[in-house]
This record gives C-alpha cells, structure tokens and sequence, in this order.
C-alpha cells in the first residue's frame, strides 16, 4: 500500500493526527519543567525535550476521521476518575539511545483507559528526555541520582489532542477534553 502525502488532497479529507493524553495539573507540569530546564541546563536534552509539556499518552492516531474526539469519548464512556501517583524516574534503554520518564506508580487504571482505545500502550509514563545519547545520560545521571519527585492528583479527563498534517509544523492546535465520570458516581 502507497504512503499518504499529508499535503495532497484525498479522496476522503484532509489527513489529522491525534493524540490522547493524561494531563497534569499546571502546578505538576510546571514543576516538570523546572526539572527539564536543570537537564538542559547540564547536558542539552533537545529543544523538543525541553519545551514538551508534561503528559502521560494514552494513544496517538493518523486518520481523516475529523471527529475522532467523539469516538475516544464514547469508547471511554463509562470510566471513572482516578488518581494519578508519579514516584521516581527511570529508563528506557533503546540501544542507541535512552529516555529518561518519570514513574507511574499505579499504572492499571491508565492502561485499562489505553485498553479501551484499543491502544498497545503497556507503560504510563511522563517522560523527561526522549532518545537522548548514552553520554548525555551519563551526564544526567547525578542530577537523577537526585531526584526525588513525586506527584499526585484526581484524573478526572482526558485530552485529545488535534492537528492537521499538512500543518504539522503548527503543532497541536484544538484540544477537546473528555470528562471521566466522577468516583461517587
């Protein structure tokens, strides 16, 4: 099968992606861009590190399906809010490369959320730094050695995210949020 071309008209309408995440509180992402800036401030994470907003990714998704918020809601409908507990960092060695994340201590609600989104995502986490060097790991690595974060609230939403591929340098531009039901509910 031919590859797309995200700037060519279709047959069946301009091509989106989307992403479906957790958000933090601001509080919770301003705190993760503080810890972001110490990185970049030792070893360079990247500027698409450093300016990355703190999130836990659920699924992400290329279609023409301009609606695709409706489906992930009523694939969601139903599932209540939970909280949320970040405790620590860790990594994922790649081979050629690491990323370093914080740590979702209780990841099973997440995972049944990414489950009804058909999504194969097996391991909630907020990362830090993605696919950087082994060396500016090594770098990192005392300041990680460190690092004691922690975190906690109610995830009572979720955000799909929007943007439009022939203007994919614009980044995602729509959000639409989906509530959770509440736990009393």
């Amino acid at each position: 099968m031919k590859k797309r071309i995200y700037n060519q008209t279709s047959l069946f309408g301009p091509l989106y992606a989307f992403l479906v995440v957790l958000s933090p509180p601001e509080e919770v992402k301003a705190a993760i861009a503080k810890i972001k800036r110490d990185l970049n401030n030792i070893a360079g994470i990247t500027e698409r590190n450093l300016h990355s907003i703190a999130h836990i990714t659920l699924t992400d998704k290329l279609t023409d399906e301009d609606d695709f918020a409706a489906t992930v809601a009523q694939l969601l409908a139903g599932q209540k809010a939970f909280p949320v507990i970040i405790n620590g960092w860790g990594v994922f060695d790649h081979g050629h490369s690491v990323t370093v994340y914080l740590n979702v201590e209780n990841p099973a609600p997440i995972i049944q959320l990414a489950e009804c989104l058909k999504s194969a995502a097996k391991s909630p986490h907020i990362s830090l730094a993605k696919k950087i060097p082994h060396e500016t790991y090594t770098e990192l690595l005392p300041y990680l050695q460190n690092l004691d974060f922690s975190a906690q609230w109610l995830c009572t939403e979720v955000n799909v995210l929007r943007k439009l591929m022939p203007e994919k340098h614009l980044g995602f531009r729509d959000s639409f949020k989906i509530a959770l039901n509440n736990a009393e509910n």
